[in-house]
């Protein structure tokens, strides 16, 4: 809650504060987590050691608020100058970091002194620097400099490099993809060496029919729905969001002239996964497995299940997508499933269905 509280003192362009509506403001930020992280009393807690540490001060004119433990009605921010010696090591620092953010912000300077100092004795050792001509993972480039292998990435480390004016490839570092499990079945030949990359994939968002179709492709039939598939992926849910452009790594494939079918869940978050992934990746041929959807609808239809637990959110532009690959009639099968609470899981389809002549 602390940081919380000190992002929405710092957004303000007030210097005087009212204490209930600044809870008001962290009770409307923090929605039901606020009473699990100690309502009221810890936002007491906080607001005090934030006056400990000199970024606010109360306004005891104001007077109590009457609540236990007391607070003041009003809280001013303090302003911080920079001493002599601090604005001398912003002088000082190597030219690759932007300094004038700190000159303005003093407050700034306080919460990222540790980082600047860092990266500042980073930049002047010579073999370190020399690091910089090799590119390496964010990750490990942010133990690096900073002996914490996920500032970088952080919301601090994000608003750091805003700050001096620098970014990841400025650091030599890049982003890792979260590799996703698949098979491929082209032979080592053609995925190593033919020029022909249209390749054809097939997304599964549960395991258990992952391992389904897998069995049933072992006798080297891998087609369904008249539909030939080269890569089998198990989407683990919603991580295949941003998971799937580890495909990029798969030897042979060429993402932009892939033709990818998504098969999962006929609910709200088998949909949105599906409308998240399109609008993630908007130049791959990405399309929902109409044929198993179809036998989904045909088998359970009229029996499909109301779905017990919190209803699922789907976005409006999602299933809007989703829908444009299906019949008007099955449209109208499909929203008439998801707005009544019902659903269909993709296991509804079994391993007896893809081994199908």
């Amino acid at each position: 809650m602390l940081k919380d509280i000190e992002t929405l003192i710092n957004q303000s362009k007030l210097k005087g504060l009212s204490c209930s509506k600044l809870e008001d403001q962290i009770e409307q930020l923090l929605g039901e987590d606020y009473s699990r992280r100690g309502g009221y009393a810890n936002f007491e807690r906080n607001l005090k050691q934030l006056c400990t540490r000199g970024v606010l001060e109360p306004v005891k004119a104001s007077g109590t608020n009457g609540r236990n433990p007391l607070l003041y009605n009003r809280y001013r921010k303090v302003s911080l100058r920079l001493d002599q010696g601090i604005r001398l090591n912003l002088i000082n620092l190597h030219s690759l970091i932007r300094s004038a953010v700190y000159s303005k912000s003093p407050r700034a300077y306080t919460e990222d002194q540790r980082y600047i100092l860092a990266l500042d004795a980073f930049l002047k050792d010579p073999h370190q620097r020399e690091s910089l001509g090799e590119a390496i993972s964010v990750n490990e480039r942010s133990f690096q400099i900073f002996r914490d292998e996920k500032f970088l990435l952080c919301d601090h480390g994000r608003t750091f490099l805003q700050r001096i004016g620098r970014t990841l490839t400025d650091l030599s570092c890049y982003m890792t993809t979260e590799p996703f499990f698949y098979i491929d079945y082209r032979s080592k030949q053609s995925a190593e060496h033919n020029s022909d990359t249209s390749y054809t994939a097939l997304i599964v968002e549960n395991k258990d029919t992952f391992y389904s179709i897998k069995r049933s492709w072992q006798t080297g039939k891998r087609s369904i729905g008249g539909v030939t598939f080269n890569l089998l992926i198990y989407g683990e849910g919603r991580k295949i969001v941003g998971s799937f452009a580890f495909a990029q790594e798969i030897a042979g494939l060429v993402l932009e002239t892939m033709r990818v079918y998504y098969f999962g869940d006929l609910d709200p978050e088998g949909i949105d996964i599906f409308g998240s992934l399109v609008a993630a990746f908007p130049l791959i041929a990405i399309q929902p497995f109409v044929y198993c959807y179809q036998a989904l609808i045909r088998l359970y239809g009229e029996d499909a299940p109301m779905r017990l637990e919190k209803q699922q959110k789907l976005r409006a532009s999602h299933e809007e997508t989703f829908l444009t690959y299906f019949t008007p009639e099955l449209s109208q099968e499909i929203q008439a499933i998801i707005h009544s609470k019902r659903y269909i899981p993709q296991e509804g389809l079994s391993y007896a269905f893809f081994a199908l002549p």
